[in-house]
């Protein structure tokens, strides 16, 4: 039992030191890009002022050739600026017209930046061209790339000191109580620790991990934050001085041209607008050489904190001084926003307590795959050995290995391959669309899934029973296999026609895969564990599509989509290797003979109508469920928010709370529907809180957070349904007639992805005729009046599913 246990420790150790050290590397990638960001944009503003004053010379009809004042911008700018190389215009042929170089220095790395220069008729004449030196930038990267290492080393290894002290304290307690319970002895409970917290020795470990890799990634937050503000605020800083020198030729240009500074009009205009490009920037004030305000926003306030900056020699801010007749005026300010780097290291923390839930769930998956049933066996004996030490009265039920335990890391790992596809999938199907087919690229991009789900929805019914007859494990392999083929035939396509085939032959191995996984489950599993046992397969689904997208938008932006692809056809492979060891091998029965032609879809309406219970349950539950989710995750969500300028990561965040609150309340709904044998008043209940909850998405309104409040009681109302639901269906299925209950699980399966191909559709056509909150309210109402009339048809007198 101690190997167990340290074999399980080091599971969630390693996947914790993962989960920090990849929070490692989207902290470095947000600090990096604010740090290029703000180093290049000073050299994109001397290139903007050069073509802004070229412009004003042709405006004038003054030839670019012959531009003394342009020429000594040009060198100005160059000397004030030591990483600039070459500075120059160049007609719209190439030819150099004006410019200043430096000596040349092969062993400088450079970028060459252009602006155009455009006439009265908005035609490009010219182009402004500015070679910067960029060894600065990767120096400035290198020690940045380091202090975020030193920062990412002590919590990464804290946790793993945390996994070792609490599996060495873990090991000690069990020989504790070994010493302290011989053979009938009992042990009072304040001595079993652990023993005493709900939810097993597994949940336990969960917790305690979690707790900490939360503290770890906090450390890591903070350091982050202070390698960032060292190292990222001279960067910006220097985009500051830029910003003030160009604001301070406008000013010098407008003097030139007359205009004393207490006379001038727009600077507000111009503080607007670059706030609004460059969030870094609180304010910008004109001050006199003495430290009074010239000119003050209508606000007053900002120009106030400028004031007070300026007189300031550590605070974060900028000066350009404004020079008329070789005469110092004023001096133009640029205050900096401190808090800009912390808004921009929160959306990175938020995005790694999203990473660091999504590690606990893989690491529990990786668990059921590196235990398999000995371990789970051994676990489970030792949790049920505590129990019974601690309260030696009560009765305790004996382990037994399920079926779904059996398929669940397999069914985990080709979830995952098909999953990891969401995020580029549509992108690269309009990347291949032909301008040929006569359709629009937009409906090309969507073909390929709807082809998938059309082909999943309709051969799920017919290969049910092909699994039946056949056997679930030769169904899950060849299912696999198919899957893997596609998956490997879509990285190699390079024409649209064959990656549409190529998506038709994973949704046969998709479809095939999952009602041999789901026969699997239900065969093996009996009434009174059904629904938990369901809980689990449904599990498995969820936490593949919890996981999936980011990890495989990662790797298509990293290594190229048809890498992914490959990436999705090994997961694919791999899962059907993991259900070859697993799944144990069937003997053919007497109940897999193939039934007579045409007997099994008439024997199943049949059954149908003499069980109205199954007509309600499906109708009335299964597929507005299903047409509410679709609906509004896969279609309203996303248009809404991008039409409202959100962007994809607060839409990724949003998405994400539903299948995370599928995942920690499904087992726990399953459990107590089979402790308590209500089913069916849990898949009522589910539908009404899923159904109120679309409601309010009216009143409401359509804000990030109530959107999230209408996500979570989403996915509280069908965490409660899902499983009892599913067994309902089974129970239905296992009181069938011989080779009649494939159907009915078939049918139920296309009924709901009828309903997910409705709820994309129904959304986009209340959309634009009600506006996002009344569409949403109008499908819930839809749900709540099935969700009641299946609850009506409960109070029927002998009705199957009361319980």
């Amino acid at each position: 039992m101690r190997r167990l246990l340290w074999w399980f420790m080091a599971v969630l150790a390693c996947v914790a030191a993962g989960c920090i050290a990849a929070s490692a590397y989207l902290t470095f990638a947000t600090l990096r890009s604010a740090q290029q960001e703000a180093f290049d944009a000073r050299f994109a503003l001397a290139a903007q002022r050069a073509a802004t004053a070229a412009e004003r010379a042709l405006a004038l009809g003054v030839a670019l050739t012959d531009q003394p004042p342009l020429q000594a911008l040009l060198e100005r700018e160059a000397t004030l600026e030591p990483a600039i190389v070459a500075f120059g215009i160049a007609s719209a042929s190439g030819q150099r017209l004006l410019g200043h170089t430096r000596p040349p220095d092969g062993t400088r790395a450079t970028t060459l930046l252009e602006r155009p220069v455009r006439n009265d008729l908005g035609q490009t004449v010219a182009r402004v061209q500015l070679r910067y030196d960029t060894s600065a930038l990767v120096s400035a990267e290198q020690q940045l790339q380091q202090a975020v290492q030193a920062a990412a080393w002590p919590p990464l290894l804290a946790v793993c000191a945390a996994a070792l002290l609490l599996g060495v304290a873990l090991s000690q307690r069990l020989t504790s109580q070994s010493h302290r319970a011989p053979s009938g002895g009992v042990v009072p409970a304040g001595h079993l620790g652990l023993a005493r917290w709900p939810g097993g020795l597994r949940a336990q470990l969960t917790a305690l991990a979690a707790l900490a890799l939360c503290l770890g990634l906090l450390w890591l937050g903070w350091g982050a934050h202070r390698a960032g503000q060292a190292l990222i605020q001279p960067v910006q800083l220097a985009k500051a001085a830029a910003i003030a020198r160009s604001s301070a030729s406008l000013l010098e240009h407008a003097l030139a041209v007359g205009i004393p500074l207490d006379a001038l009009v727009g600077l507000d205009t111009h503080t607007s607008a670059l706030r609004r490009d460059n969030p870094e920037v609180a304010d910008l004030a004109l001050l006199a050489t003495d430290g009074r305000a010239l000119h003050r926003r209508s606000a007053g306030a900002a120009s106030h904190a400028a004031e007070a900056s300026a007189a300031s020699t550590t605070a974060p801010a900028a000066r350009a001084p404004v020079v008329h007749a070789g005469t110092h005026l004023a001096d133009v300010v640029v205050v900096l926003d401190p808090g800009v780097l912390a808004r921009k290291l929160q959306t990175t923390l938020l995005d790694m307590a999203f990473l660091g839930a999504v590690s606990l769930l893989v690491a529990l998956e990786l668990l059921a795959l590196a235990l398999g049933s000995r371990g789970a066996r051994a676990l489970a004996a030792t949790e049920a050995r505590q129990q019974r030490l601690a309260h030696p009265q009560a009765q305790h039920a004996p382990w037994r290995s399920t079926s779904a335990a059996a398929v669940r890391p397999a069914l985990f790992l080709f979830m995952l391959s098909e999953e990891l596809t969401r995020p580029f999938l549509p992108g690269w199907a309009r990347q291949l669309a032909p301008q040929t087919w006569g359709m629009s690229a937009e409906l090309l991009a969507g073909l390929p899934l709807v082809l998938f789900l059309a082909v999943v929805a309709l051969l799920q019914w017919p290969l049910a029973g092909w699994s039946e007859r056949h056997g679930r494990r030769a169904g899950f392999l060849l299912g696999a296999l198919l899957s893997a083929a596609g998956l490997a035939l879509a990285a190699w396509s390079a024409g649209y026609g064959s990656f549409l085939a190529a998506r038709g032959l994973s949704a046969v191995g998709f479809a095939l895969v999952f009602v041999s996984g789901q026969g699997v489950v239900i065969d093996g599993s009996g009434a009174s564990d059904r629904a938990r046992s369901l809980a689990q397969f449904v599990r498995a689904i969820l936490v593949a599509g919890l996981c999936g997208p980011p990890l495989g938008g990662l790797i298509a932006d990293r290594w190229g989509v048809p890498s992914a692809f490959a990436a999705c056809s090994v997961l694919a492979l791999l899962a059907a290797s993991v259900a070859w060891l697993q799944l144990p091998p069937e003997r053919p029965t007497a109940a897999r003979a193939a039934p007579h032609p045409g007997t099994a879809a008439a024997g199943l309406w049949a059954n149908a109508l003499r069980q109205p219970g199954l007509l309600a349950l499906l109708l009335g539950c299964a597929l507005p469920a299903k047409l509410l989710l679709a609906a509004l995750c896969f279609y309203l969500l996303p248009v809404y928010l991008q039409d409202s300028g959100q962007g994809s990561a607060m839409i990724g965040r949003l998405q994400t709370i539903y299948p995370l609150t599928m995942v920690l309340l499904v087992p726990l709904a399953a459990r107590l529907a089979d402790r308590w044998g209500q089913r069916s008043a849990f898949v009522l209940a589910g539908g009404l809180l899923a159904g109120c909850s679309a409601i309010l998405a009216w009143p409401a309104g359509a804000s990030p957070t109530g959107l999230a409040l209408v996500l979570l009681g989403l996915g509280l109302g069908q965490s409660l349904s899902i499983a009892p639901q599913s067994a309902l269906v089974a129970d239905f299925a296992k009181g069938a007639p011989t080779g009649h209950g494939a159907g009915i699980l078939g049918l139920f399966r296309l009924v709901e992805r009828g309903g997910s191909a409705l709820g994309p559709a129904t959304g986009a056509l209340l959309l634009p005729l009600l506006g996002f909150g009344p569409a949403l309210a109008t499908i819930g109402l839809g749900v709540v009046g099935a969700s009641l009339a299946y609850g009506w048809h409960l109070r029927r007198p002998g009705h199957p599913n009361r319980a």
